[in-house]
């Protein structure tokens, strides 16, 4: 008789779809998640295309749903408030998404080279860190901005500079407790180069920790930048995001008057990281098997 055939390790992907059928508000998140994004960054295109969002036809005020003949009302500049809650919403995630993916490309470089060095390369690495983490960085993001003019670019380039700490710290500390592992003894042994054991053997084993921080952290920074414009320090009318619109909240007597200006971003918003953060803790007990439901 031969041998029985060994039993393949589960991939992340099945681990997460079995967390899914044990964690119905993870599984309800995900797929609202799924028809959300796809809303979003289909229809958002497809508005652009039939209709000028951004066009400008000043009225006294905002105009109701019921008297504009619109799904969410006008604003005080006579912009159709359902299509710029696509258009918003997607600027928002692009914004989000660019400045989590970079801070994490940034956080990796650093924090598996440390963890896996050790020694002064590590301490000298980690003190360089805690010293830019002392910064207070969403002070220092808004007087770069007012500085540097507010534009996409540059939010997302002073987001990421100051956002990549923690990041970098989460992944030193999975590379320390890769690094005594005996793969990466054993590959040493045998010669192999440092940067083939950290691109081909140690980072692979990273993924599921990186990847359900990411996921946690993107919830995070939309709940930022949301709140950065509201407050008057995110991007200008030219680049719409959720915050952007929200910010009309902000005049008492549209708080309490014209609800369709500022409610729908709101509640876009708090539904998006509702999802993502679902979805997201659902990969963290991917990642540790000690937290698991099955």
């Amino acid at each position: 008789m031969g041998k029985p055939a060994s039993k393949r390790p589960p991939t992340l992907f099945r681990l997460f779809l079995r967390e899914l059928r044990h964690d119905y508000f993870a599984l309800f998140g995900a797929v609202l998640l799924i028809i959300l994004l796809l809303a979003i960054f289909i229809g958002a295109p497809l508005i652009n295309h039939f209709h000028d969002v951004m066009w400008v036809n000043p009225t006294p005020l905002p105009t109701s749903p019921a008297d504009s003949g619109t799904i969410l009302g006008l604003d005080a500049l006579g912009r159709n408030q359902f299509h710029m809650l696509f258009v918003a919403a997607r600027n928002t995630l692009y914004l989000t998404f660019a400045i989590t993916f970079l801070s994490y490309v940034l956080g990796i470089l650093v924090g598996v080279v440390s963890g896996f060095y050790g020694g002064r390369i590590d301490n000298f690495i980690m003190r360089v860190c805690d010293t830019w983490a002392m910064v207070p960085f969403l002070m220092m993001v808004i007087v770069f901005l007012i500085i540097f003019g507010r534009t996409p670019l540059t939010f997302i380039t002073f987001f990421t500079l100051f956002t990549w700490v923690g990041r970098a710290r989460l992944l030193r500390a999975a590379a320390l407790s890769q690094r005594q592992m005996d793969y990466i003894s054993a590959s040493k042994t045998l010669g192999t180069p440092n940067f083939t054991i950290i691109v081909r053997e140690m980072l692979p084993n990273l993924v599921d920790v990186a990847v359900a921080n990411f996921v946690l952290t993107l919830a995070a920074n939309v709940g930022i930048e949301t709140g950065l414009s509201l407050l008057g320090f995110g991007l200008g009318w030219d680049f719409p995001s959720l915050g952007v619109m929200m910010q009309n909240a902000t005049n008492p007597m549209f708080l309490q008057h014209f609800w369709w200006v500022w409610a729908p971003p709101l509640v876009l918003v708090v539904v998006l990281m509702l999802c993502v953060n679902f979805v997201g803790n659902a990969l963290q007990r991917v990642a540790d098997p000690k937290q698991r439901l099955v």
